[in-house]
This record gives C-alpha cells, sequence and structure tokens, in this order.
C-alpha cells in the first residue's frame, strides 16, 4: 500500500480516541477484522499527522470498515 494515503477520520470512525483524527496510513491489517457495532473494523497502522502534516506519531488504531471502503480501499 502506498504510504501517501492520508486519511481524516471523524471521532465516529475510529475506535479509542477523541476528535478528528488525520493518518498516513502505511498498512491496514485485512487478515483480522474486529466485529464491532455489528460490521467489521480493522487495524490501521500509520503516523498521525498534525497542522500542516506536520508528523506528530506512529499509532495504531481501529477503523470503520466502511470508511475505509468509502476511501478506496480493497477489503
Amino acid at each position: 500500500m502506498s504510504d501517501r494515503l492520508i486519511l481524516v477520520l471523524a471521532e465516529r470512525d475510529y475506535l479509542y480516541g477523541t476528535g478528528a483524527l488525520t493518518l498516513r496510513v502505511q498498512h491496514v491489517n485485512r487478515e483480522d477484522p474486529v466485529p464491532y457495532d455489528d460490521e467489521p473494523w480493522y487495524f490501521v497502522h500509520g503516523t498521525q499527522l498534525g497542522h500542516e502534516g506536520r508528523e506528530l506519531r506512529r499509532l495504531v488504531v481501529v477503523v470503520r470498515g466502511r470508511r475505509l471502503a468509502s476511501a478506496g480501499l480493497q477489503l
């Protein structure tokens, strides 16, 4: 996967965080989706971006599958 994919996730589209999250995606673990709220969620590895694209930290977040699909990712 290209590490150029940047997602801006609303709070409702990822677990265990608050507020919007901007993430440069490095990898999506498609092998083991987590069932939650009657739909699949996926572990996404990436780098959190701050204002003006500044790299803040590497993260692993659990993201709603339909949000990933709407970004064009094959699941």
